[in-house]
């Protein structure tokens, strides 16, 4: 395996879209407007399209793989170059899986990393954002955050490979072990930590921490980069980002549901009751107290 896997990790409605929206306004435009047709060149990884790729591999496990303990056997093998399907040095890919081993099956390897970009984001904010997004009450979101066997079911892509009963799902689990999942291994592969709330409210200073992240560890040159940064401030922000998505739509939505809400922080003083906070406190105090969110 080579390290051709560049990973935008992060748990769910944690600004994962917003980071690929930047990077790839950097990475894959001359001027550095955004527009929504740019995500595309950043994809999920959690998509069944690349399990058609090795099914012949998998044989006849190909109708067991809603058992994660059956599926994990395979993802390395999904993760190969050649089966993912791309003639370039690396490729980035947008995951929400937790990187963790399931009977000694890893989710991803130090062998094919190239880098990771781990987004965090105050897990009070993304209880009310989670919610927002599907649909929950705000207690339910609160356990699907909470729970150690939490999974999330692979995006159904155009192969048909899979039915409504049998889809493959990915490793979660709570919060607080998703963030330590990704950001306390010792790979040697170069990691940025970034936090939601700056990429929001300290945008510029962080863009310029993710381009320096390319220049300094992996000897990127950036062409045209002054200009890119304010078209990025420009064409980024929320208000333009819900004012496109209320007019085209946006295929990450949920029917019938807004993606870009707000992307405010602190979202929770006003949402979410005292129970409800001291709950989502005390189950993942340790790992809120790391990164500064009191």
């Amino acid at each position: 395996m080579t390290k051709h896997i560049f990973w935008l990790a992060s748990y769910p409605k944690s600004g994962n879209t917003l980071l690929r929206a930047i990077l790839s306004s950097i990475f894959f435009t001359e001027n550095g407007v955004f527009d929504f047709k740019l995500l595309e060149s950043i994809i999920q990884f959690e998509n069944t399209y690349y399990i058609s790729k090795i099914k012949k591999f998998i044989g006849n496990d190909l109708s067991k793989l809603k058992n994660i303990n059956i599926f994990y056997k395979y993802l390395l093998k999904i993760q190969e170059k050649e089966n993912l399907g791309y003639q370039e040095d690396f490729k980035f890919f947008k995951t929400h899986s937790g990187n963790f081993s399931i009977n000694n099956n890893l989710f991803t390897s130090e062998q094919n990393t190239r880098g990771i970009i781990y987004i965090i984001r105050d897990p009070r904010d993304v209880c009310v954002s989670w919610a927002n997004h599907t649909g929950r009450t705000y207690d339910q979101s609160i356990e699907f955050m909470i729970n150690d066997l939490q999974s999330l079911l692979w995006i159904k892509g155009e192969n048909k490979l899979f039915d409504g009963e049998n889809v493959p799902q990915s490793f979660l689990s709570r919060w607080d072990k998703h963030v330590i999942s990704w950001t306390s291994n010792n790979w040697d592969c170069p990691l940025l930590i970034l936090k939601f709330e700056d990429l929001v409210y300290k945008k510029e200073e962080t863009i310029n921490v993710i381009v320096n992240f390319f220049k300094d560890r992996f000897g990127f040159k950036f062409q045209n980069l002054d200009n890119k940064v304010v078209n990025i401030l420009k064409t980024t922000n929320f208000q333009r980002l819900k004012e496109i998505e209320l007019k085209d739509g946006f295929v990450e939505a949920q029917t019938g549901r807004q993606f870009f809400k707000s992307g405010e922080r602190n979202q929770w003083k006003s949402k979410l009751n005292r129970d409800q906070t001291l709950k989502i406190e005390g189950k993942f105090k340790k790992v809120m107290d790391k990164f500064n969110y009191k």
